[in-house]
């Protein structure tokens, strides 16, 4: 019972970033297409393609801001998710996961510090 339930939460996790690589590129692609019909080019950019140019340009740049901007959020979404919470570390404040204790199944009283 155990594994299934890490396996849904794990696939659940995956879903979480699945969703969240979708949507940045939808937002790509509708840059992207409204860039190409208003006509948005690049600066100095003359060529037969320049519409196209900057089309790509614009919806690569939106997609990659969709992608990284909220990427700490999604972060914790999907340790969540996973049942692993990320806590902000006492010394230095970057996420991490909480620190377990010492006293798993598989420790000896020798390797517990006193």
């Amino acid at each position: 019972m155990p594994r299934l339930v890490r396996a849904t939460r794990y696939a659940a996790g995956l879903a979480v970033g699945l969703a969240h690589m979708l949507l940045a590129l939808w937002a790509g692609v509708a840059a992207g297409t409204y860039a190409w019909q208003h006509g948005y080019t690049l600066p100095l950019d003359t060529s037969s393609s320049a519409a196209w140019n900057g089309a790509l340009a614009i919806g690569l740049l939106v997609a990659m801001g969709a992608l990284l901007w909220p990427q700490p959020w999604m972060t914790q979404v999907r340790s969540l998710v996973r049942g692993r919470p990320l806590a902000p570390c006492p010394t230095c404040g970057a996420l991490a996961e909480p620190p377990t204790a010492n006293n798993d199944l598989n420790t000896t009283p020798k390797e517990i510090a006193p």
